[in-house]
């Protein structure tokens, strides 16, 4: 199975430091709109499935799995297996929520690309730095 792990770029970013550990092939997006959506659609579209990761601040030791994104007043859904990852989330003892309303920056546009490449994608933020403990992490390696 042919995987695509995608964050931001940054080395104080948490989803950066996550996907820097991953297995397989890797896409650092840059933090502008303009910049990663160039880089998505210069992608191969080879992949099975893409996991996507982005952080934010406002979580504390647990994840946000998020279903859709919206972009320029289109709204798109993933075809992602969510029920097989809330599964997998659970086994690992994951705090998680799972949102059907999209968010409004970098992370909603990078997500909203790619399901126009691959439906099959699955966008996951994480904590910031403050919000992450060694456990978690060790836990969202185990998840992928």
């Amino acid at each position: 199975m042919s995987n695509l792990y995608t964050s931001f770029k940054g080395f104080h970013n948490t989803s950066f430091q996550l996907v820097s550990q991953l297995c397989g092939d890797k896409l650092f997006l840059t933090n502008s709109f303009q910049g990663l959506e160039k880089e998505i659609l210069s992608l191969g579209t080879g992949y099975d499935a893409i996991y996507m990761f982005g952080i934010d601040k406002n979580l504390r030791n647990g994840i946000r799995i998020e279903t859709c994104a919206n972009y320029n007043g289109e709204l798109v859904t993933t075809s992602f297996d969510i029920v097989t990852l809330e599964k997998v989330i659970k086994d690992l003892g994951i705090s998680y929520i799972i949102s059907n309303k999209p968010t409004a920056y970098l992370c909603n546009a990078a997500y909203y690309h790619m399901l126009k490449r691959n439906r099959n994608t699955v966008f996951i933020h994480i904590p910031s730095m403050k919000g992450m403990n060694p456990s978690l992490m060790n836990k969202l390696l185990q998840m992928v």
